[in-house]
């Protein structure tokens, strides 16, 4: 489901008995997040669920029920622009300038 999990930001997690971790940052498409926000899936192992909002996740045991929302408007980090495609004006001029050349080598 992940787009990408990034492991290089500085963030860690502390943990009661004292282990630390750290912690990733997930790239997700926009419609699991709102997957998410809907109780579908669920916020700590990803597991999606065929009804929203069970009591717990039947994978790791998180409350869903009682703690998602909380933990989603906690830790959902927003929108963030991922796309890392082509520039449209340079390839309308790469299609025109093809289209050209084609033109050249009809005649």
């Amino acid at each position: 489901m992940p787009i990408e999990i990034d492991i290089g930001h500085s963030e860690v997690i502390y943990l009661p008995d004292g282990r630390v971790h750290g912690a990733a940052k997930l790239v997700l498409h926009a419609d699991d997040v709102d997957r998410m926000r809907a109780g579908f899936v669920c916020m700590k192992c990803l597991e999606p669920f065929e009804r929203s909002w069970p009591e717990r996740c039947h994978v790791c045991g998180f409350y869903v029920r009682r703690e998602q929302a909380a933990y989603f408007a906690r830790e959902y980090g927003g929108i963030e622009r991922v796309y890392r495609g082509f520039d449209l004006e340079e390839e309308r001029e790469r299609v025109h300038e093809e289209a050209a050349k084609a033109e050249e080598g009809k005649r």
